[in-house]
């Protein structure tokens, strides 16, 4: 039974009329004071994510729909993460925000966040190179694993070592170089 985060459980037969009323055109807030629930938990039994078994009609949004009272199931989501961007892509976002361009405009026009926007306008994301990942010396992760210890943030260690974030993360976390000294974050 569909129960709501004040405790109302709903039957079968309620699921079926809450569905039937909103095919007919009820509105999810006005379902969820008739019966008792939250709109959260309205939404989803009209949209079929919970009770599906329950029956009625589930509203399927048009880009899925076959049968307006048929369930379909979701389409396997894609993976959102993306490729790393190149130092030339890189370059071209900080060339056009230079130039005058808004960071919204460029990221819309790259298909890109305005977050990596942000992230590559403050240094934070470089970009990948064509180049073979930077190899450091046991002087390097020394001196940037007692840097870290004595209180200096990992992005301004990256910039300082031309690297990226994630690499001093490793590297002060001992996840890389493990065989170099150094304080290690995290152990005691």
């Amino acid at each position: 039974m569909a129960r709501s985060a004040g405790g109302v459980r709903l039957s079968d037969a309620q699921v079926v009329e809450l569905r039937e009323r909103y095919a007919a055109g009820a509105r999810q807030v006005e379902l969820a004071e008739a019966f008792g629930v939250s709109q959260n938990t309205v939404s989803a039994l009209v949209l079929g994510r919970t009770r599906v078994a329950a029956g009625g009609p589930i509203k399927v949004p048009a880009s899925r729909n076959t049968s307006a009272d048929t369930p379909q199931a979701a389409p396997p989501k894609a993976n959102p993460r993306t490729p790393p961007m190149s130092t030339e892509q890189v370059d071209q976002i900080r060339n056009r925000v230079s130039a005058g361009e808004s960071r919204a405009d460029v990221a819309t026009e790259l298909g890109v966040s305005i977050h990596t926007v942000h992230s590559i306008m403050s240094g934070r994301r470089k970009g990948r190179s064509e180049e073979p990942e930077r190899k450091f010396s046991e002087d390097d992760v020394i001196r940037m694993r007692t840097l870290f210890s004595q209180g200096t943030s990992q992005s301004d260690l990256a910039q300082q070592f031309d690297t990226q974030q994630q690499a001093i993360s490793q590297i002060v976390r001992g996840q890389s170089y493990a065989s170099y000294g150094g304080p290690v974050a995290g152990t005691a």
